[in-house]
């Protein structure tokens, strides 16, 4: 039997990159099926997917979905924060094996820092009056150095940031659920608990998976234990914490600015009160989206299924 692998839910972009060389990869496992176009609902992704041994996505797969898929054996998840879009826990239960990419890491910390740079400088909101023929040179800026950047979460994207903000003078603090002093002195930072990270930091940047653990890390009380004046940074997910306690935070200058690229609904809302502030910059959820990100993302989601049906599983998500 020719094993079938389908991408039920890709766009114009993923459709150029995988071809060639990595389009050969993956008709060498089996054939391969590819929909340009997000499917608008479940049976839509369960009519593409039947029969499928394999499956690549960056959209996620429902529990329902995956109950109506019994020939699946492996998903390759191309994006970032699995456990966001596939209950790990129901596919392992249904024996089907989900992988990950781990890539982008240095292209959102570069977001990330971009954010940081116009949130501090007001560079979005200047950029707005110029074009309607205000000429405000009294607006202050926030200078970075010598503040305080507190990174919640220590993975991959927070390690790259740390370079990135020590090379603007900025002192990095971070709190993890592992702290490990060794990983502290590779990287030049302290490791500290959350509420001194609160309390201390200039800049709050939030680098976490979205896991029942995390949800709501950052809520109402928490965010009001931000040190005040302070700017907030987050490329991580909206659920790590309460988006409308953070919108009275912002709006009584509390928090001096954010910058966001993750929403609670997306797209975001056109009377969502972020719409008019002028103390927040926003971005589409975009923080990964570079050729070269791309690029590295989809050769690792293919050689996640070359690996797979080799015997040799790799980047498997386990929770």
């Amino acid at each position: 039997m020719t094993r079938k692998i389908v991408y039920a839910d890709a766009d114009q972009d993923s459709v150029e990159i995988l071809s060639g060389e990595r389009l050969e990869k993956l008709q060498s496992l089996g054939e391969f099926i590819i929909y340009p176009d997000a499917p608008a609902d479940d049976e839509t992704f369960i009519e593409r997917l039947t029969g499928a041994n394999a499956a690549i996505s960056g959209w996620g797969l429902s529990n329902r979905v995956l109950a109506a898929l019994p020939d699946l054996e492996v998903v390759s998840f191309t994006g970032l924060g699995v456990s966001t879009f596939i209950d790990i826990a129901e596919a392992r239960r249904r024996n089907i094996t989900v992988t990950h990419t781990l890539s982008a890491a240095s292209t959102i910390a570069e977001h990330c820092l971009g954010l940081m740079l116009d949130a501090a400088r007001n560079i979005s909101q200047l950029d707005r009056e110029i074009r309607k023929g205000t000429w405000n040179t009294s607006t202050l800026g926030m200078d970075l150095r010598n503040t305080t950047l507190g990174l919640v979460g220590f993975g991959r994207i927070a390690q790259a940031l740390v370079p990135m903000a020590q090379a603007l003078g900025m002192k990095v603090i971070a709190w993890t659920r592992h702290p490990d002093p060794q990983r502290a002195r590779e990287h030049g930072i302290e490791f500290t608990d959350l509420e001194h990270l609160l309390a201390t930091s200039d800049v709050v940047s939030l680098h976490l998976s979205s896991t029942p653990q995390t949800h709501g890390l950052l809520n109402a009380e928490r965010l009001q234990a931000i040190k005040p004046g302070a700017l907030l940074i987050n490329t991580a997910r909206s659920q790590l914490l309460d988006e409308a306690a953070l919108v009275n935070l912002l709006q009584s200058g509390h928090i001096r600015a954010a910058g966001i690229d993750v929403f609670d609904n997306e797209p975001i809302a056109p009377d969502h009160p972020f719409i008019g502030m002028d103390n927040v910059t926003m971005t589409p959820h975009v923080a990964y989206n570079t050729p070269g990100a791309l690029i590295e993302m989809y050769d690792t989601a293919v050689d996640n299924l070359v690996a797979f049906y080799s015997s040799n599983p790799q980047n498997v998500a386990t929770s």
